[in-house]
C-alpha cells in the first residue's frame, strides 16, 4: 500500500530521529512530508519504532492510505520531484 506520511514534531532533536526513521521506509517529498509503499508488517513496525520516539501530547504524524486509482490522480504544482515512490522503488 502506498503512503502519504505526514508530521508536525515540535522539537528539533526529536523531530531529526523521526525523519532519520522514515528515511529508511520511504521517500522525503517535502520537509515534514514523506512518501512511502509500505507492505501491512512494515506498516505496524514503522508505526511502533515511531510512537517511541513521539510525545505524544506535543507531536503528531499522520498515515494517509492511498489507493492506485487515487495516486494517478496526484497534482504536483511547481517543483517536480526527482523520483517518485512506487512499488518497484528500493530505498537503500
Amino acid at each position: 500500500m502506498f503512503y502519504l506520511i505526514c508530521y508536525d514534531i515540535t522539537e528539533d532533536n526529536r523531530r531529526n530521529r523521526v525523519a532519520k526513521v522514515l528515511e529508511t521506509y520511504g521517500m522525503r517529498v517535502q520537509q515534514s512530508v514523506f512518501e512511502a509503499v509500505l507492505n501491512e508488517t512494515e506498516y505496524h513496525q514503522l508505526q511502533a519504532r515511531l510512537l517511541k520516539l513521539l510525545n505524544k501530547r506535543q507531536d503528531q504524524l499522520r498515515f494517509y492510505p492511498l489507493s492506485p486509482a487515487n495516486r494517478d490522480r496526484i497534482v504536483i504544482l511547481g517543483r517536480q520531484p526527482e523520483f517518485t515512490v512506487d512499488a518497484l522503488t528500493f530505498i537503500v
